[in-house]
């Protein structure tokens, strides 16, 4: 049965026409409460292709892995104080760049 509830997808090879995969899925109850934005990252070709194998892999989406793992990046990574040096210093400010 199609419904509000049900997801179903199709993927076509372009290069021969056909369906590859058809799947029906319940659509997964959402797991979060804060408001999504979307935005968009370029990615190499390989990176996009090993992105959508891993979340294959693990039957989750890509979106999913992205968020997942720009929040455990951005827990992990250091304050701009430990990268830059001892708090206070000063740093020379950026040279705005002048159109060409």
């Amino acid at each position: 049965m199609v419904g509000w509830f049900t997801r179903v997808t199709a993927r076509v090879n372009p290069r021969f026409g056909h369906t590859l995969r058809i799947s029906w899925a319940m659509a997964r109850p959402r797991t979060y409460e804060e408001k999504r934005i979307a935005t968009a990252v370029r990615l190499p070709e390989s990176i996009h292709h090993r992105l959508h194998q891993a979340a294959l892999d693990r039957d989750i989406s890509a979106n999913l892995l992205v968020t997942r793992a720009v929040a455990e990046f951005l827990d992990r990574l250091p304050t701009a104080d430990t990268i830059l040096g001892a708090p206070g210093r000063k740093v020379r400010p950026r040279r705005e760049r002048t159109p060409s």
